[in-house]
């Protein structure tokens, strides 16, 4: 389903909203950028050395109405300066103002992700091929490298972000005959739960070591008391969306990117 739809749905459906409002928040909790500029209810999330638009992008938090031209464009000469794109992640809490704004523009959204959660009621067991941790590790690093394709800069940026995270991690390492393939990564807080970065090596799919690494995240939130998860996962992506909705996971809503071109 397309930003625009979801924005008008939602309109009308103030529970809905407030589940978002709380994981958005969670999530930039969880997965932190090095800065944060408030500008009229929105955010710029800045992290240059990492890839991830997640953590480089304008987010919506309690937008302030009929101000969206000027949010961007503060963003713009902010982004500008350090050299870096403008990127705009639109989800339901922005309302349709942005999403008319940018299409005047000429521009698109592109790489469609929907948001699934999932109430922690099934018993979940802890796969024995996963290595699992509370705490950050090489292994976790270097497995998470290798599944993203991220070189040592990267690597590293990740490290230093995970690092400065404030709220319970558990990082899992699915292995195949003793190699590190799989990789996952989860925080918690409040009794809620992010699951992240999960990642197979192509030459190890369909052996089950997602769903491995997942699983391993649900029994670690569960027994830390977690009664909620949700996650985030490419919205063309089939064969991992139809690993996690076959855990229970349900769709809640889609954000997507839209890119300006440079001032």
């Amino acid at each position: 389903m397309s930003s625009v739809a979801f924005c008008r749905v939602l309109q009308m459906d103030e529970d809905v909203i407030e589940q978002i409002r709380t994981i958005e928040g969670h999530s930039a909790r969880a997965w932190p950028a090095q800065t944060s500029t408030s500008i009229v209810g929105w955010e710029l999330r800045l992290s240059p050395i990492l890839s991830s638009k997640r953590t480089n992008s304008l987010n919506a938090v309690t937008p302030e109405a009929g101000r969206f031209a000027e949010a961007l464009q503060t963003a713009r000469m902010i982004c500008h300066e350090q050299k870096v794109p403008c990127h705009v992640r639109l989800h339901p809490l922005g309302g349709q103002e942005p999403v008319d704004h940018l299409r005047a523009l000429g521009l698109n959204g592109r790489g469609e992700t929907t948001v699934e959660v999932l109430d922690l009621t099934d018993p979940y067991s802890v796969d024995q091929r996963v290595v699992f941790s509370d705490s950050l590790s090489d292994l976790w690093l270097d497995t998470n490298a290798s599944t993203h394709d991220h070189g040592e800069t990267e690597r590293n940026g990740i490290r230093d972000s995970l690092a400065s995270v404030a709220i319970p991690q558990g990082f899992a390492v699915a292995c195949d005959k003793g190699v590190p393939c799989a990789v996952g990564r989860a925080a918690l807080d409040e009794g809620l739960m992010g699951i992240f970065q999960i990642a197979t090596l192509p030459s190890a799919r369909r052996k089950g070591l997602g769903l491995a690494v997942v699983t391993s995240l649900l029994e670690w939130g569960q027994r830390n008391a977690a009664t909620k998860a949700y996650l985030q996962v490419e919205s063309g992506n089939i064969a991992a969306r139809n690993l996690y909705e076959g855990l229970g996971f349900r769709p809640l809503y889609t954000y997507d990117y839209w890119t300006l071109p440079p001032l």
